[in-house]
């Protein structure tokens, strides 16, 4: 566990409960620092939205994205075109999870107006996706 606190904006976070059952949660600046696992604090802290609260997980040195040596990471903005068939509610999450401005949002254009008007850098996304062969289509 990581002890963190947003600096900008809001953003989603995923715990479970003391019955085990999984829940979100919208985290602000107001909430102060806050608990939750490695993975979604390294992913807070290296997209700017939050910083560690406890110093010595601050000095401890963040996990980068892999950059090829001697390049600079691609920076850009998302294709609202992509977000379109997002419903409502998965994109005021995605706008929690960049820290989007989404004050006075109210429709799906207003969410994906604020989220596309965040500039982000390119990165192995697929990462984390399953390696899916014939011998196992799903």
């Amino acid at each position: 566990m990581a002890k963190i606190k947003v600096i900008r904006g809001g953003c989603g976070i995923s715990y479970k409960d003391e019955h085990g059952a999984d829940r979100h949660a919208l985290r602000t600046a107001e909430d102060g620092p806050f608990e939750c696992d490695e993975q979604q604090a390294s992913r807070l802290v290296s997209l700017g939205v939050a910083e560690y609260a406890d110093e010595q997980q601050a000095a401890a040195p963040a996990i980068a994205e892999a950059t090829p040596e001697g390049e600079e990471p691609i920076a850009g903005t998302l294709d609202p075109d992509q977000l379109k068939d997002m419903s409502l509610n998965q994109l005021k999450e995605l706008a929690a999870d960049m820290g989007a401005d989404v004050k006075g949002c109210k429709s799906k254009g207003d969410y994906i107006n604020a989220i596309t008007a965040l500039e982000v850098e390119a990165g192995d996304e697929d990462d984390d996706l399953p390696d899916l062969g014939a011998a196992d289509p799903e």
